[in-house]
């Protein structure tokens, strides 16, 4: 799998790899990239079916993991710290769980390391399957409903411009590869890492948003079965926080970045 990949070069001894989210590219972590510039090389990628790299073949989610490692072995860079966001941050946990020697530390932002029960996951699987199907069909259409869904609805209180440049972001994207994507490696697909996060050692700072209560019971629950990581609740934000309390966020990650 060829992933494709910029490397902003900033003649530091470490590197950040920065993995987005569903329905959007590495530009969407363009303000994040920007906030450590300064202090760490950045590796942005664009994840399958998204941006500039397909959604080929047959693959898993740790077949993803592995790519990143093999681009990371290309480019010499020794073990690498995370910036993981949602789907990304799925990514994330993946390669801390089976590429270990390759991670310094990790950021997951709204991250869950998948479903443990096999029923409940078939059930994801149906709906992700069902979301595959619109998408395909009509793309804007199921942009529109996405957008609409509660666990976006902190968004609203941005302004127009970012949502704008946001929506754009979205529908730029390729539906077939959007949609494959979940086929191979979404939440109802991938294995649960629920059982490995006891063996990952790598320091790890857990963020979530207070108003998104889902993913912020999940990181209190990764937070107690980590050995060495640390959980933020970032008050007022929802999902998506480098987006929604950008300043904030870079604040912290570079505190746990520079000092961790």
């Amino acid at each position: 799998m060829n992933i494709n990949y910029k490397f902003n070069d900033t003649d530091s001894s470490e590197t950040v790899l920065l993995l987005h989210g569903f329905l959007s590219d590495m530009n969407s972590m363009k303000t994040v990239a920007d906030q450590i510039s300064e202090h760490f090389n950045v590796l942005s990628v664009d994840l399958p079916g998204f941006g500039k790299t397909p959604s080929t073949g047959n693959y898993t989610m740790d077949d993803v993991s592995e790519s990143l490692a093999s681009l990371i072995e290309s480019l010499n860079l020794g073990k690498v710290h995370i910036i993981g966001y949602s789907m990304g941050g799925r990514v994330a946990v993946s390669f801390m769980v089976n590429h270990p020697e390759k991670v310094q530390s990790a950021v997951l932002e709204s991250t869950s390391p998948g479903i443990s029960d096999i029923s409940e996951r078939q059930r994801r699987f149906q709906v992700d399957y069902a979301r595959a199907e619109k998408i395909v069909s009509d793309f804007s259409a199921f942009i529109n409903e996405w957008e609409q869904m509660g666990l976006f609805s902190t968004q609203n209180a941005m302004d127009s411009e970012t949502q704008l440049s946001q929506r754009a972001s979205r529908l730029a994207q390729n539906p077939d590869g959007a949609a494959d994507s979940l086929l191979k490696y979404g939440t109802g697909i991938q294995r649960s890492y629920w059982n490995d996060l006891k063996s990952v050692n790598s320091p790890v700072l857990l963020i979530a948003g207070e108003q998104d209560k889902k993913f912020a019971a999940i990181n209190r629950k990764m937070n107690d079965l980590l050995p060495n990581s640390q959980f933020v609740l970032i008050q007022g934000a929802g999902h998506n926080i480098h987006m929604e309390a950008a300043d904030k966020f870079g604040i912290i990650i570079l505190e746990f970045l520079i000092g961790g």
